[in-house]
């Protein structure tokens, strides 16, 4: 896809944009990057983040719906994470099957990044928003990405 273009925004922010290739189907994904903080990472370290973080919230839609074990995130969530996925993922089946929503988009189709804002908060912190759609029905995730211990962890992923 298109190369990063970095720019800053009327309030002095930098900026950049670039569109990336994800899911099985590499479909065009639009990216949006601001810099709150100064900091030694690259726009494509930023790009690579932003990615890791939509792969974890479409990830997370698939633990809450069954179709992947939330061992597969140990490494890279916090543990807190994976069981309130689980828990979701409980009350998402109960909610389903206590209507005969047997079949419905929810369980059937894949889940497909469409869109991802990000912030550089600090050199430490990023935060992503991904737009995501099964079928017709839009969802959001929230992940937050920490720097610890030489590595970037995710410490806060919510779907919905």
């Amino acid at each position: 896809m298109g190369g990063i273009t970095g720019f800053r925004n009327e309030y002095g922010i930098a900026t950049a944009e670039s569109i990336v290739a994800l899911g099985r189907g590499m479909l065009p994904v639009s990216m949006h990057i601001a810099r709150c903080a100064p900091s030694t990472l690259s726009n494509e370290q930023c790009q690579g983040l932003s990615v890791s973080a939509c792969r974890l919230a479409c990830m997370a839609l698939d633990v809450t719906r069954g179709r992947l074990n939330p061992r597969l995130l140990q490494r890279a969530v916090d543990a807190p994470i994976i069981h309130k996925l689980e828990i979701l993922g409980t009350l998402l089946s109960e909610h389903l099957s206590g209507n005969g929503v047997g079949n419905h988009e929810i369980l059937r189709l894949p889940v497909v990044a469409r869109d991802l804002e990000t912030v550089l908060v600090s050199p430490q912190l990023l935060e992503v928003v991904v737009h995501m759609n099964i079928g017709r029905t839009q969802y959001w995730g929230n992940v937050i990405m920490r720097h610890r211990n030489g590595r970037w962890i995710c410490t806060m992923l919510d779907v919905g």
